[in-house]
């Protein structure tokens, strides 16, 4: 079990508003800590940093499990054809949801809190700066807390502003002190984009290369973000400034992984292809339900591995996508043996760190055995569907979820929301669309080695294997927006499947093209690890073109969500209503 790294968890309430009397209002609350009396030194402010990176524990910061399902990253919980899961995943999956759904609410509240307690930190900053309490002995500590406060505060105006309302939302710059206060008018794009821009910079001016503490933001998590920032606005020299600076500055330290044991593993948790990783605790707050905003341990491992209100599988058509990527066969990584006999692996590397798949024989499953006798599987075509994420499950080292220290709602797997991988993609766009196939070819293929897969292009390494395909500008950005990004980052991040499929422009094409594929499950059987004979699996191999075998169709996913969907008014989440009913300053 993971010891949490921040001591406390700080929240200043400042302003306290009440409809009493104007005589309550001069009482002060014994149960609060006035803020001109907290904030005394560069202890409490740092104790308010941790409270606004405690912002990022609240799953609805990055709203993983909501993003997944309106894009085309998952199917909702339980039951085929027909979902009979009870909540908000289905109003997201079959594209539902409007400015009263909880989710767009709870999104756009953890946002803003995050940015209320990153104001709270930088007006305190500044006030112990105009007190003359900063001197030569505490200006680098002063400088890289604010360097931080800054880096949150521009992160979450970044992901409000790639959410909602076409980048028009309320800038936060101070922090409330009266009613008047808090009825603020919405911003243009454009001046979100400017002040959100200013404080990454700042960030990235001041942050150091490896952090203080796990979990605390650096230069390179300011200028992923930035990069990010001027990638999502088509500002394609500024963004490949950015991530080259990540790709070749060794001062970061970043590297790909090729350790396929720290992949989305316990083991591998802060390894050298993080850039911004999110501890979670299983530990401390057990108290609270493990969907409290309050609660240090992560939903996302039992949204991934049991049904629930938000609970997403991995959807039909990723999985197959998964499963037939191409081996390299000069790769050993891809071999195993069987029988004594040298054998090409059933499914590829990346398939068998981010799903489970009922052929994936070689790759232990929650301890006890291979993924065919431990994976949970549709029966008949109905119930769990057939593949699960592995990435936010603790199928590395434990026996089953159920088996962590309270029950399986209380995880501590860390979440890691921006990785090097992400940005050498994002390079590679960027390079494509500037007349560079080749450079963005190499970017690729750095990955797709990485997981022992044939490799894009015409030869120009012996020792691997090519499709030898001659890519054009085109054909690779179809690539790379229909697999290779896809497939690398599914579920990851904040909304960055989502954000990607609007602004290239094939969000309704994308949801029509799904509804129109079809695709079939059969029987698989396999020779069971724990009983040594052979065991058949119904109805959960999935295939493209119907066999001999007794099967069954798949042709329903996205139908729905196709003929739903509605560009001009989904692109973008909504203001919550909430807001409207409390904010007279913006209008419908």
């Amino acid at each position: 079990m993971k010891k949490l790294n921040y001591k406390y968890i700080v929240i200043v309430m400042v302003g306290l508003l009440s409809s009493c009397s104007q005589d309550y209002l001069t009482e002060s609350n014994p149960n609060l800590i006035a803020s001109e009396n907290y904030w005394k030194d560069l202890t409490d402010t740092n104790k308010g940093l941790t409270a606004a990176y405690s912002s990022l524990l609240n799953s609805s910061a990055l709203n993983i499990a909501e993003d997944a399902l309106r894009s085309d990253m998952g199917w909702p919980g339980f039951g085929r054809p027909v979902n009979t899961s009870k909540g908000d995943g289905t109003f997201w999956y079959y594209q539902t949801y409007n400015n009263g759904t909880s989710g767009v609410n709870d999104h756009w509240n953890a946002c803003y809190k995050g940015v209320y307690r990153a104001n709270q930190v930088i007006e305190a900053l500044n006030n112990l700066k105009s007190a003359g309490s900063i001197d030569a002995t505490n200006t680098a500590a002063w400088t890289e807390q604010m360097a931080e406060a800054r880096f949150l505060r521009g992160l979450f105006h970044f992901y409000l502003h790639s959410s909602f309302n076409k980048g028009s939302i309320i800038i936060r710059s101070s922090v409330p002190k009266i009613q008047s206060d808090f009825t603020t008018p919405l911003s243009s794009s454009s001046e979100v984009i400017a002040f959100l821009r200013d404080d990454l910079k700042f960030a990235f001016d001041n942050l150091p290369y490896a952090p203080l503490a796990k979990g605390r933001a650096t230069k390179g998590a300011a200028a992923t973000i930035l990069g990010t920032s001027h990638l999502y606005e088509n500002e394609l020299v500024d963004a490949k400034s950015y991530f080259n600076d990540i790709i070749t500055n060794s001062a970061y330290g970043y590297s790909l992984v090729t350790d396929m044991s720290l992949l989305f593993t316990t083991k591998g948790e802060f390894n050298k292809e993080s850039i911004f990783e999110i501890e979670y605790n299983n530990v401390f707050r057990l108290d609270l339900s493990t969907f409290d905003a309050q609660s240090m341990t992560s939903p996302l491992a039992v949204y991934t591995s049991n049904s629930g209100a938000n609970s997403f599988y991995v959807p039909t058509w990723l999985a197959y996508a998964y499963k037939k990527e191409v081996m390299d066969v000069k790769d050993d990584r891809n071999y195993y043996l069987k029988a004594g006999v040298k054998t090409l692996r059933n499914v590829p590397l990346r398939a068998s760190a981010m799903v489970t798949l009922i052929e994936d024989e070689q790759t232990v499953y929650y301890l006890t055995g291979m993924v065919p006798d431990n994976v949970k599987v549709s029966a008949n075509g109905k119930g769990w569907g057939y593949s699960f994420y592995k990435k936010y499950t603790n199928h590395d080292y434990l026996d089953s979820e159920n088996s962590l220290p309270v029950n399986k709602n209380y995880s501590g797997k860390n979440v890691t929301v921006n990785r090097l991988a992400d940005v050498y993609l994002m390079q590679a766009e960027c390079l494509l669309k500037t007349g560079d196939v080749q450079g963005a070819i190499v970017l690729i293929n750095k990955i797709r080695a990485r997981w022992g897969l044939r490799l894009l292009g015409v030869s120009y390494d012996a020792s691997k294997t090519f499709d030898g395909v001659t890519y054009t500008a085109t054909t690779l950005m179809d690539r790379l927006m229909y697999f290779e990004k896809p497939l690398e980052l599914s579920a990851e991040g904040h909304a960055i499947r989502y954000n990607d499929l609007r602004r290239w422009g094939i969000l309704t094409s994308n949801f029509q093209k799904l509804a129109n594929d079809d695709y079939f499950v059969e029987d698989y059987t396999y020779l069971s690890t724990v009983t040594n004979k052979n065991v058949t699996k119904k109805l959960t191999s999935i295939i493209k073109t119907k066999g001999t075998k007794p099967s069954l169709a798949v042709d329903y996913e996205y139908d729905i969500s196709a003929n739903n969907f509605n560009e001009g008014n989904q692109s973008y989440l909504p203001i919550p209503f909430s807001e409207y009913a409390n904010n007279t300053a913006i209008k419908k």
